[in-house]
């Protein structure tokens, strides 16, 4: 098997992963595990999707880790500016 073949085989494992992680309850869709697994993953299938020429998954997959990457600066941000908020109410 290709390499490039492992790299689109990881990153639908990952995706997957996540929807079933949320479907199941394991973990929240505004958790970086999700977000976190979601960017990675389409990442390295837009890869795989460029390796291979395939457009219309490049597109869906970039498109989907920008979201990703969206989502996660968000969180990071909220997570910071509670930290913030704790540590000058002095928590």
């Amino acid at each position: 098997m290709d390499l490039i073949h492992v790299v689109g085989g990881i990153g639908t494992i990952m995706v997957l992963a996540a929807y079933f992680l949320v479907s199941a309850g394991r973990i929240a869709s505004a958790s970086t595990a999700f977000q976190g697994l979601n960017l990675v993953g389409a990442a390295l299938l837009a890869y795989y999707a460029v390796v291979l020429a395939a457009w219309a998954s490049v597109a869906l997959n970039g498109i989907w880790s920008l979201i990703g990457l969206v989502a996660m600066v968000r969180i990071v941000q909220m997570r910071r500016s509670k930290a913030a908020k704790k540590a000058s109410a002095g928590v």
